[in-house]
């Protein structure tokens, strides 16, 4: 049987390249040396303070930034709280599966507990004075990995943090490399529109995986999540090439 080659791309797009719902074509900034820093300005203290919490779990990212969440039109809530729209009036005890107003917060809240758990610090908070690149990469039936690229002063380091799925123990590992390379990551982001395409959309997922990139800079942080990215569309392309970078430079084999 012979395909015409638009059905052949049609079927490419559907089963060949990724393993969740494939979202419209997304509109294509072109990328240039003036969306260096086109993130989030850092917030202060208080701001963020007022941003709530998951019961007594300190938040590690900015709502708004993962705000594209509907997959059922509404709030998900125990009555009577299912009409609330404000998560600080909810009990801690009766949230359950409470999303703020289509705003993803369980992944915000699941991404949190994971640099909690490995005492990692807050990078949209204020500038460390560390220009610092995180990797987060989860997977439902695999160990979960956070990865850092940070530069001080001559050299680079990549720290590759190991948390396992079913001890919770934790394994550090330090690589150095070369500011070159260093270098070759920022123009990596760079020439991928990191720095102008939207934080976060929601998808249907299958596999359970979540990729996310931090960008901790002099002049902005900025954060890319998606889940089940694929090998098509440009953000998602972006992700499977920053994380898969920072793996093999890590020396890591996540068995990708």
């Amino acid at each position: 049987m012979k395909f015409s080659k638009y059905t052949l791309l049609l079927l490419y797009a559907l089963f060949g390249c990724s393993s969740v719902i494939q979202l419209p074509k997304r509109q294509v900034a072109e990328p240039s040396e003036k969306n260096i820093y086109l993130g989030n300005h850092y917030a202060n203290q208080e701001e963020l303070s007022n941003q709530g919490t998951w019961g007594t779990l300190p938040i590690y990212f900015n709502y708004e930034d993962f705000r594209d969440y509907d997959p059922v039109g509404g709030i998900i809530a125990e009555t009577p709280y299912d009409t609330i729209k404000d998560l600080k009036s909810i009990p801690p005890s009766k949230l359950g599966l409470y999303h703020e107003l289509d705003v993803d917060s369980s992944t915000v809240e699941f991404l949190s507990n994971l640099l909690v758990k490995a005492k990692k610090a807050k990078l949209n908070q204020e500038y460390t004075g560390r220009e610092t690149y995180r990797f987060i990469l989860t997977r439902a039936f695999d160990d979960d990995y956070i990865i850092e690229l940070y530069k001080d002063g001559s050299k680079a380091t990549i720290e590759t943090t190991k948390i396992d799925n079913k001890t919770g123990k934790i394994n550090v590992t330090t690589k150095i490399i070369s500011l070159m390379q260093f270098q070759r990551f920022q123009r990596l982001l760079i020439d991928g529109n990191f720095w102008a395409i939207r934080p976060y959309e929601w998808v249907a997922q299958v596999d359970g995986s979540k990729w996310t990139i931090e960008a901790h800079t002099p002049l902005a942080y900025k954060v890319l999540s998606r889940s089940s990215p694929g090998l098509i569309y440009e953000d998602e392309l972006l992700l499977r090439q920053a994380g898969e970078w920072l793996i093999n430079k890590g020396g890591g084999d996540f068995g990708l």
